[in-house]
């Protein structure tokens, strides 16, 4: 697993950041949402090297069917839960079909077990209730692995986790993670700078406000 900080969301730009897995899921029941602007295909707003995609469609209950399409086609499918901790936005992330296809996303690889990874959301935009009108936006930040290697090596006990190679795995429950993540949302701290996402697909859908599950 690479630990290389990118950009974070639209895989190579957003998600690439550095993948750092939990055993456990980062969210409760309760604490998920569902936000129809979240919904359709969104990719980073400058350019980067690695090109990527992320498409979000409806799932069954009040989960997304997250698509990743990464540099040369590879791709990868998640179920990603949005939900809520105090005024916070988080994407939690488990990949659909775990396989080692040549063809398959980087961040699948990344949660191979499978594992949840987390995403913050800093900003959800539909734009177009705005005067005037402006282009959608998303904003999505993942790990600093840079950050967190140091906290946890200076602090061990801060936040259950075993070490893989070179890679961090989380072994926390899931209230203490959702602890330690609200303590560390700092700048500098645990997310990386967000990256910005705009829509590839329009019209963007009518938006909603987030319900509860």
């Amino acid at each position: 697993m690479k630990t290389r900080n990118i950009a974070v969301a639209a895989i190579a730009a957003l998600l690439l950041c550095s993948c750092i897995p939990s055993v456990n899921p980062f969210f409760t029941g309760k604490d998920v949402v569902f936000d129809a602007r979240l919904l359709g295909e969104w990719r980073a707003k400058e350019k980067s090297d690695d090109p990527a995609l992320w498409k979000f469609e409806k799932g069954e209950t009040n989960y997304y069917k997250l698509t990743v399409t990464e540099e040369k086609g590879k791709q990868g499918q998640f179920e990603a839960r949005l939900f809520k901790l105090k005024d916070e936005f988080f994407l939690d992330l488990i990949p659909a079909d775990c396989d080692y296809a040549t063809n398959q996303a980087g961040l699948v690889a990344a949660s191979m077990f499978p594992r949840h990874l987390l995403v913050h959301v800093s900003k959800l935009e539909s734009g177009f209730h705005l005067m005037p009108p402006s282009e959608p936006e998303l904003h999505l930040a993942l790990f600093d692995f840079d950050w967190l290697q140091k906290h946890l090596e200076k602090h061990p006990k801060a936040l259950a986790h075993h070490n893989e190679g070179k890679g961090i795995v989380l072994t926390a429950e899931t209230r203490e993670l959702q602890a330690f993540v609200l303590k560390h949302l700092g700048e500098g701290e645990l997310f990386s700078k967000p990256t910005e996402m705009v829509r590839t697909n329009y019209p963007a859908p009518a938006a909603r406000p987030a319900t509860q599950q």
